[in-house]
C-alpha cells in the first residue's frame, strides 16, 4: 500500500485564525497555492480556497462591478474557511485519498499526524501519482 505520505506537499503554509482575508490572498499570490489551511495553535480548524474568496468576491461586487471592500474588509477567515473537513492521516492510502477527492467536494485535503497538520493533497497530487505510475509505459 502506497501512502499519501508519499504524494502530499510537507509542511503546507498556513494562516492563523485570527490572520485576515488579505493575509492569505498574499500567501496564495506569492506561493501560487488555492489552499490554505487555517490553524489555531497547532490545530487545523479549516481551510480557505481561492474558489471560496473569488465566490465571497463576486457576492460583494456593486452595480457597477467594483468590489465593496467596507463588506469585505469586514469578513475574518471564520466566514469563509470551510469547517468540518475530511482529513486524512498521514499513513492513509493514496487510494483513499483518491477516492475522497473522486467525489468532487474538495480539491485538496489536510494531512495529519495525529491531529497536527504535517501535510496537504491535492487533485493534482493524485494527478501527478497516476501519470507516473501508469503512464510510464505509454511515455
Amino acid at each position: 500500500m502506497e501512502l499519501v505520505s508519499q504524494i502530499m506537499t510537507k509542511n503546507p503554509v498556513t494562516v492563523d485564525l485570527g490572520g485576515s482575508l488579505s493575509d492569505v490572498r498574499k500567501i496564495m499570490h506569492e506561493g501560487v497555492v488555492r489552499h490554505v489551511p487555517v490553524i489555531s495553535g497547532h490545530k487545523l480548524v479549516g481551510m480557505v480556497s481561492s474558489h471560496d474568496i473569488e465566490r465571497f468576491t463576486q457576492v460583494n461586487r456593486n452595480r457597477s462591478g467594483k468590489l465593496d471592500t467596507s463588506f469585505n474588509e469586514a469578513l475574518t477567515l471564520g466566514d469563509v474557511m470551510k469547517v468540518g473537513l475530511n482529513v486524512l492521516q498521514q499513513n492513509d492510502s493514496i487510494k483513499e485519498a483518491a477516492e475522497i477527492l473522486s467525489l468532487g467536494n474538495y480539491h485538496a485535503l489536510p494531512v495529519l499526524d495525529d491531529e497536527t497538520l504535517v501535510g496537504i493533497v491535492t487533485t493534482t497530487d493524485i494527478i501527478k501519482y497516476l501519470l507516473k505510475h501508469y503512464m510510464k509505459d505509454e511515455l
